[in-house]
């Protein structure tokens, strides 16, 4: 193989690696990191044993989710998926009233704003999901009935290029339906 043939092989497989690269698009600087991280810290309140950690998730096939007026969404900050303080109190509240609707079958929404790819954004989201999961399980709640779907930015409910909008957007939605 002569040299000219190398160097075209060489650059050939450079440019099919750099295309499958995850690199994010339209990433506005905000001052923050761009690392997803969690923050969730050990819970007095979470009853780890009762919880059945080795299920599997809810089959979340057949019939349509809604949401209820009592079960709010909870927040996150940009390019985040841990529980903030104010985020787990809200998910207590959630679990209290999923908890008494033993007939209820649970998914968890996992939403992100347009910042980002759609494959960053949705691995964001089902990470979102993931999180308010196993919270709810270390709640006490059978994880066999919650399953988990992430949206990424595809269900937008603001549109508008400024923080408080994308704000409303990076969330996780719990949604029920009837067994």
């Amino acid at each position: 193989m002569n040299i000219r043939a190398a160097i075209v092989c060489l650059l050939m497989a450079f440019v099919v690696l750099s295309g499958t690269s995850c690199s994010k698009k339209n990433l506005k600087n905000t001052g923050s990191t761009t690392s997803m991280t969690t923050d969730i810290a050990a819970d007095p309140l979470l009853d780890i044993q009762g919880s059945d950690a080795q299920g599997s998730e809810g089959n979340i096939r057949g019939g349509e989710f809604v949401s209820h007026e009592v079960i709010q969404p909870v927040y996150f900050d940009f390019d985040k998926y841990g529980l903030s303080e104010e985020t787990r109190k809200t998910l207590q509240k959630n679990a209290e009233t999923l908890k008494a609707h033993k007939d209820w079958i649970v998914l968890v929404e996992g939403h992100c704003d347009n910042r980002g790819t759609v494959e960053y954004n949705l691995a964001l989201g089902q990470k979102r999901a993931k999180e308010v999961r196993d919270y709810y399980t270390r709640l006490g709640m059978p994880e066999s009935s919650i399953g988990t779907i992430s949206y990424g930015e595809e269900k937008p409910v603001c549109e508008d290029e400024t923080e408080i909008c994308w704000a409303k957007n990076r969330k996780a939605d719990t949604k029920v339906r009837p067994k």
